[in-house]
């Protein structure tokens, strides 16, 4: 029997635990509860003003304002739906933003927001279906957006006053990241198709009378097809005169930063190294690139500077410890950077940098909570040979101040597989090393980071080299006698679960527990069901289709080897995921069953790629968990009635078990 999760009603605390001091004093320490997870809510997405004097940004779903030099914030909006895209207008008077699938724009003075678009949603991945990412032309009266209303992702305006809707590319491409030009005449945007898969930047004139594209549009350049089909040009920006684009591509094997004439051309270098250098942007002077680089950290980022014209890179910001910046935004005279940051230590903030000044950022929002910032820790870079010999760098987490006398592991991998581990601010990860566990985060072949070829050495190789990498990391954490060999366990999303499903049939003996969410266990069977460009990029690193490359596809069918499953499985997936289909799980689950294998397979309703809602997202890991504690540390003692295998909490006893 499948069972669906519902939500439940209270929430199970965790009990702090105390010490005895030396005086006899106890003194309580902190610990981090799942209920604290929740609580770490970063901010989504700003938008500095024209005048440079106010933030809008997006928390708890509603519009926030906030003075750029910090203060109080105000509440903006307080309407139901989550809300994105933030564009604010020219004469700085309105917002644009995105929610429940429409454009809506809100006076800054206040007052209700107005619906701009009404369209129903399209076919297709629900993610891009409807109406979204909202840009202001900068002569005030159109406003650009996305949206997959007719199927695929086009772009589209609408006039500020919600009077006129027009789409700007044709109907049968699929675009994206389209970007005004300071005259607003000019819209330069990413078009992609299997052909140049990596993305093609295009350009068209735009008619401010009529809101029409006017003529054809031209194509300014062709990125290279990446083999493993898994970078794409993110868009480009625009010089303040207009006469030039500023992108990231990876023409010499790494993200570097090149610059484009805007009547096309060959991009010019201007950066180079083995590093990724990512999401350039103009300072409203001219004079300055500034971009974000992994140059000093392969998992940690940074924020550089360069002059415009090409030179030497300076670093920007000087943080005390590693982390992630995002979302670069000049100040209107050039002599301010915001962006938002986050690290091991810290959850998503705003921060400002003055660039006239010597000293470290200004933290403009403070959302970490004292729970999470009195436990967390910054983890160990290490690194491992794998079984070709390839050096694997992982973060290493071990918890604090205290060892575990089983010492009880858990590999917590990515998904992707271009994803990375990197320092940011991963509560469930810090969550597990403060309850005892020392966790693994490998950053396998296939990973960014670290070049185009590490990146697509994977391709054609699916459940190879990659999970020998993973397996190696377990292996390394047993020889440095962090780790019992009986007592490690696996667990991941997406690809990451795809990985754990590989690691448990190539590996049988050495997880004592797997954690498999959402993960693919029939590579053909997902490249018939998913989504058209995840269709597409699986077929380009699988090296063709299923007729094309049998035996890769065989290789990466986990359920024609379930028979070697020795490893209790917990699967978990969302009943309406667009990426991975929920028919992998139930695959997964029907194999498992049919071979008497011992697993746990949980839905969640309304959930897509992953848990969104907070309900759920505690749910799962609540029961994750108790998965782990029953099979890495089991507990005397526990006073239960249950007569299920594992003790799950909440609603209900486990969807399936077999013994």
């Amino acid at each position: 029997m499948i069972r669906t999760f519902r939500p439940i009603s209270g929430l199970q605390v965790l009990a702090l635990s105390f010490s005895l001091g030396a005086c006899l004093h106890a003194e309580a320490q902190n610990h981090l509860t799942l209920q604290d997870l929740l609580a770490a809510e970063p901010i989504g997405e700003t938008a500095l003003s024209p005048d440079g004097k106010t933030v809008a940004l997006v928390r708890s779903e509603q519009i926030t304002l906030l003075p750029a030099v910090g203060g109080w914030p105000v509440l903006l909006t307080s309407t139901q739906g989550g809300k994105s895209g933030l564009s604010w207008s020219p004469d700085g008077k309105q917002i644009a933003y995105a929610s429940q699938g429409s454009i809506w724009a809100v006076p800054v003075t206040g007052g209700a927001p107005r619906r701009l678009t009404n369209a129903p949603a399209g076919t297709g991945d629900p993610r891009q279906a409807a109406d979204r990412a909202p840009r202001w032309n900068p002569k005030g009266r159109w406003i650009l957006f996305q949206s997959g209303r007719r199927g695929t992702n086009g772009l589209y305006v609408v006039s500020e006053d919600g009077a006129v809707t027009a789409a700007v590319t044709p109907s049968k491409e699929e675009t994206s990241d389209g970007r005004w030009s300071p005259d607003g005449e000019r819209i330069v945007y990413v078009t992609r198709e299997k052909a140049f898969f990596s993305g093609r930047l295009e350009l068209l004139h735009f008619e401010q009378h009529s809101g029409q594209a006017a003529g054809e549009p031209v194509t300014l350049f062709t990125a290279p097809v990446d083999r493993g089909g898994g970078w794409s040009i993110g868009g480009a920006e625009w010089s303040p005169d207009g006469k030039t684009l500023v992108t990231a591509l990876q023409n010499s094997g790494w993200s570097h930063v090149y610059l484009l004439a805007a009547t096309g051309g060959t991009p010019k270098q201007v950066t180079d190294g083995n590093f990724e250098d990512e999401n350039p942007v103009f300072s409203p002077d001219g004079k300055q690139i500034a971009f974000l680089s992994n140059r000093e950290v392969p998992e940690a980022n940074n924020i550089w500077l360069i002059p415009a014209n090409g030179g030497q890179a300076k670093k920007a910001v000087p943080f005390k410890s590693p982390g992630i910046a995002a979302g670069l935004q000049w100040s209107p005279d050039s002599k301010c950077l915001f962006f938002k940051h986050q690290s091991p230590l810290e959850t998503n903030d705003l921060l400002v940098q003055d660039l006239t000044a010597a000293g470290e950022p200004v933290h403009l929002t403070h959302t970490t909570p004292i729970n999470y910032a009195a436990t967390a820790q910054v983890p160990e870079r290490v690194t491992w040979k794998s079984k070709d010999g390839r050096e694997i760098a992982g973060l290493l987490y071990q918890p604090k101040g205290k060892e575990r006398a089983n010492k009880s592991a858990i590999l917590w991998i990515h998904g992707g597989p271009e994803g990375q581990d990197g320092y940011r601010s991963d509560v469930w990860v810090q969550y597990l090393a403060d309850v005892g566990y020392v966790v693994l985060e490998p950053n396998y072949r296939g990973s960014s980071g670290y070049g185009e070829e590490f990146r697509n050495l994977n391709v054609e190789d699916s459940n190879g080299g990659e999970v020998d990498d993973v397996a190696t990391g377990a292996q390394y954490l047993i020889s440095r006698g962090l780790a019992d060999p009986t007592r490690i366990g696996i667990g991941g999303g997406s690809h990451g679960g795809t990985m754990v499903a590989y690691a448990v049939t190539r590996y049988p003996e050495l997880f004592a527990a797997a954690a498999e969410l959402y993960g693919v266990v029939d590579r053909e069977l997902f490249v018939y069901r998913t989504n058209p460009p995840s269709a597409i990029r699986w077929m380009m690193k699988m090296g063709g289709s299923p007729a094309e490359k049998p035996d890769v596809y065989r290789k990466a069918n986990v359920l024609l080897s379930v028979d070697k499953v020795r490893t209790p499985l917990l699967i978990m997936h969302g009943e309406n995921d667009p990426q991975v289909p929920p028919s992998e799980s139930a695959a997964f689950a029907k194999a498992l069953r049919e071979h008497h294998k011992t697993y746990f397979y949980f839905t969640y309703p309304n959930e897509l790629h992953g848990f969104s809602q907070s309900a759920h997202r505690l749910d799962a890991w609540r029961k994750q968990l108790a998965f782990f504690e029953h099979y890495l540390n089991p507990r005397f003692g526990t006073t239960t009635t249950s007569v299920d295998e594992v003790v799950f909490p909440g609603e209900g006893g486990p969807a399936h078990v077999q013994k």
